[in-house]
């Protein structure tokens, strides 16, 4: 039997892949499935709630469907929300954080975004409902591209080194405990079967294990090409359409078939390299452009989530 999935579960993956596409179809999938589900990105412009006709979110979640809401990191509103919200303490942080002088050190010391991002997490998992009334019962993390993501799973080794105390030493002691759990957090990397993003994945996934602790949920190939190309040998209706094309459209048929082709090859290249190096293993998403009514991001995700369907009941 499967492990459950974590409660949070950030999305790894290089940029270009379709991080944010399957972050937001694999939260349709949980709302689907009756998760009140919130997607938490870290971006200069939060890109799903523009989907739905409303303006980007930020740090406070914005509902875009019954059961499915979207918010945007920003490490201003993050430490707002933490000294004002949290703490209470509105004098110190108009007259202190939020002095000029202060917003440089903060802005410029390493680990701190890093550290409020984390912390932003715990408490929307633990004190949020009951400060603010909100709940959720699964995070999806759009998490930043490769190097910057996975620097997030990176952190917990180094502030458990600092054996901070105080009101420090009790925020990183609650990040520690969430990131040390594997049913409250776990990772899963989006691919494509591209040469470089392969190569990428390869490299991304024991270092992520390595950061984590444990192993990684999974690995999901976006953009496959399982289902249109299933062998070496060209499928029958691709010959079909060939035989009524002219010349230079047979030589632009051919040249889609290599495509799909080395597509192939590089999913079978992760699936043969990656074996046994996630728990529920490598998983292809296949290409949906042209095979939805709607050429549109939004169209896309929902075309994917009712694809990670299976991905999602599983966690029953």
């Amino acid at each position: 039997m499967l492990p459950r999935l974590p409660r949070i579960l950030f999305v790894l993956g290089k940029g270009g892949v379709g991080r944010s596409t399957v972050s937001a179809a694999l939260a349709m999938a949980l709302r689907r499935r009756g998760a009140r589900t919130l997607v938490f990105e870290w971006t200069l412009s939060e890109a799903i709630a523009p989907w739905y006709g409303l303006a980007p979110a930020g740090i406070d979640p914005i509902e875009v469907e019954p059961g499915l809401a979207v918010a945007n990191f920003c490490l201003e509103d993050s430490l707002r929300a933490y000294f004002v919200g949290h703490l209470g303490l509105g004098a110190f942080y108009r007259h202190v954080v939020n002095g000029r002088a202060m917003r440089r050190l903060v802005e410029a010391a390493p680990g701190i975004a890093e550290m409020m991002f984390l912390g932003h997490l715990s408490w929307l998992t633990t004190l949020a409902e009951k400060e603010v009334g909100l709940a959720f019962d699964r995070i999806v993390v759009d998490a930043p591209a490769t190097g910057h993501g996975v620097s997030l799973l990176e952190l917990p080794a180094t502030l458990a080194s600092m054996h901070a105390s105080g009101l420090l030493g009790k925020e990183v002691g609650r990040v520690l405990e969430m990131m040390g759990d594997r049913l409250w957090t776990g990772a899963l990397v989006v691919t494509t079967p591209e040469e470089l993003a392969t190569e990428e994945t390869l490299e991304l996934v024991p270092r992520a294990t390595r950061s984590l602790g444990r192993p990684l949920v999974a690995a999901l190939v976006n953009r496959g090409a399982g289902s249109i190309l299933s062998d070496d040998a060209a499928p029958p209706w691709l010959d079909a359409c060939g035989a009524a094309l002219s010349p230079p459209a047979r030589a632009g048929l051919a040249i889609v078939r290599a495509e799909l082709r080395s597509r192939l090859g590089f999913e079978r290249d992760l699936r043969t390299k990656l074996a046994g190096a996630t728990e529920r293993g490598v998983i292809a998403l296949d290409e949906q452009l042209g095979l939805v009514p709607e050429v549109s991001s939004r169209a896309v995700a929902a075309a994917l989530a009712t694809a990670l369907a299976p991905f999602c009941a599983e966690d029953e």
